[in-house]
């Protein structure tokens, strides 16, 4: 979404996707088990709908804006791809269960560290692509991402609220969640803010394109709602 808003593209994205998404049936194909076509379609939907809106206009008016950093989990050194993906698995369940934590970071305790990478470092479209899917890759729902050779794994399995990637040092912080919760943090420089009721589509659910706008439209109205409070 920061990418799409500061390339300049958000109108163009955001159609591409909604159409991508009216045009997918199944978020699971079972027939494509024996096929060379992928089970999960969505990281085939992103990618497309990421490529089909970002040039090279849009990726150079992204360089010269603010600093959009993006967080991804590296794997144990000691574990292999397979591996990862079985440990990675077993801390989103484990993460499951403590669901109502704004904070959680129980990969970290399995031994997946954090890397942010700047969307500056990224020369072409294709590469940004790439970054934008690692931070969400969660096989086999999409393929496994790797950078310089190691497989990488979706970021909020480090930190599902990165606040760590921002500068302790840069002032106030806005934080955007994206689902309610029961009690807020109260920390110093920091004000949280959340949806008023829960999004109305699943994070995974690739076939409801009016899921899709209504999701948006929330974000909207909450976002109108929150800066009138402020005075924005």
């Amino acid at each position: 979404m920061a990418c799409a808003l500061f390339a300049g593209i958000f109108e163009a994205c955001f159609a591409l996707y909604k159409q991508a998404v009216a045009d997918n049936a199944r978020n699971l194909y079972l027939r494509n088990l024996l096929r060379s076509q992928p089970v999960f379609p969505h990281g085939d939907i992103y990618r497309e709908a990421l490529l089909a809106s970002i040039d090279a206009q849009a990726l150079s008016r992204l360089h010269q804006g603010p600093m959009i950093k993006i967080l991804i989990s590296n794997p144990p050194h000691w574990a292999g791809a397979q591996l990862a993906v079985l440990l990675g698995m077993a801390a989103f369940g484990i993460k499951a269960w403590h669901k109502d934590a704004v904070h959680s970071s129980m990969g970290q305790r399995v031994g997946f560290r954090p890397l942010y990478v700047s969307v500056q470092e990224c020369a072409t479209p294709g590469a940004l692509a790439d970054l934008i899917i690692a931070s969400s890759c969660v096989p086999p729902l999409t393929p496994q991402a790797r950078r310089n050779g190691i497989a990488l794994l979706d970021g909020s399995l480090v930190s599902n609220v990165p606040i760590e990637g921002v500068d302790p040092n840069a002032g106030e912080t806005l934080v955007l969640l994206t689902r309610p919760f029961s009690r807020l943090p109260s920390v110093p420089g920091r004000t949280y803010v959340q949806p008023s009721q829960p999004v109305p589509v699943g994070a995974w659910d690739y076939t409801n394109e009016a899921a899709v706008q209504c999701a948006f439209d929330l974000g909207r109205r909450d976002g109108e709602h929150f800066c009138a409070a402020a005075g924005a």
